[in-house]
């Protein structure tokens, strides 16, 4: 089941309002937003750039729409049935949907290292350790990049399909769990009390290090309303510059809407993921968030990894999909 969080969040927790105080409503360019996963610190940015009237100054109408939890649904999907017109995903996720017809544009990058990573029960000290192992992996998708690990390492293993949380690992029903540094590992670390490093694959070690979550339109709507996109674009970058420079009140932002939608969580866990996620946004070449576009060698560098694995038929161009 879906829930949806409207433009001008304002006032206490649990509460939404919409606030066109100083602005005429039918003079917006409205947008539908749907972040590819349920409402938590992982898009603080978006959050503060609509309780801070970023949006509402540029003119845009922003309609949040999130999944539940619970749900195996996509923002991809929603935004192949027209439902949505713009969501966050991660390249790879985006190359696929583009190569099966679905064609994505990137407008903003955010994140600018990856943070994928295999969590696992016994000491990994080579690839090869994982051969044979029950991996949790979520049924949504996002593994993409540990397909390409394991192509490159020649590796077989038994993927176990979760939809969200830590009980495969806990409970001793998988051997290693696919996670990402700013969530199920997180909650992994808080639930066990630690996780030896030299149980952990990071696969930005290996040469993996694919950037993830960006903004995405279709080429079409991108075509028919660049300046509305582009409205959105610059308030969120504001939302999440702002973000950085005041954790505090995005935590406490992110955390009225977190609860608004009943999601199950603790404000520790939701303060170390924005953390986490603002670390990732931090661009290696440049030692800031500058929200650069996708590295031209990069993207091909994925593409011909995509392509060795199968995961990729078509040949997409650079400049048909990053902006």
């Amino acid at each position: 089941m879906k829930k949806r969080v409207l433009n001008g969040l304002k006032g206490c927790l649990l509460t939404v309002l919409i606030f066109f105080a100083y602005l005429d409503a039918s003079a917006q360019d409205v947008i539908t937003f749907m972040p590819q996963w349920t409402p938590q610190t992982q898009f603080a940015g978006y959050y503060v750039a609509m309780a801070k009237g970023f949006y509402a100054e540029e003119g845009v109408e922003v309609v949040i729409d999130h999944f539940g939890g619970s749900s195996t649904g996509t923002a991809i999907e929603q935004m192949a049935r027209g439902k949505v017109d713009i969501i966050t995903s991660q390249v790879v996720t985006a190359l696929i949907a583009r190569d099966q017809g679905l064609k994505l544009v990137n407008v903003l990058q955010t994140s600018q290292v990856n943070g994928l990573m295999c969590a696992a029960r016994f000491p990994i000290d080579s690839p090869q350790k994982l051969s044979g192992a029950r991996i949790g992996r979520w049924k949504v998708g996002f593994g993409e990049v540990c397909d390409i690990f394991c192509t490159k390492n020649n590796l077989q293993v038994d993927w176990i399909p979760y939809i969200q949380g830590i009980n495969l690992y806990v409970s001793g029903a998988v051997d290693a769990l696919l996670c990402y540094s700013y969530s199920e590992f997180l909650q992994l670390m808080l639930a066990t009390g630690g996780i030896p490093s030299e149980n952990v694959i990071w696969f930005r070690d290996y040469g993996l290090n694919y950037p993830e979550d960006g903004l995405y339109v279709t080429e079409k709507y991108y075509k028919s309303h660049r300046e509305t996109v582009d409205k959105f674009v610059r308030a969120s970058r504001r939302g999440w510059d702002y973000a950085r420079e005041h954790e505090a009140e995005a935590l406490e932002i992110s955390m009225e809407i977190i609860h608004s939608f009943n999601v199950a969580t603790s404000r520790v866990l939701q303060d170390l993921m924005l953390k986490e996620i603002l670390a990732l946004q931090i661009n290696p070449a440049t030692g800031v968030a500058d929200f650069a576009p996708v590295n031209r060698q990069v993207f091909e560098d994925i593409k011909a990894a995509m392509h060795e694995t199968g995961a990729l038929k078509s040949d997409i161009k650079y400049e048909d999909m990053i902006r």
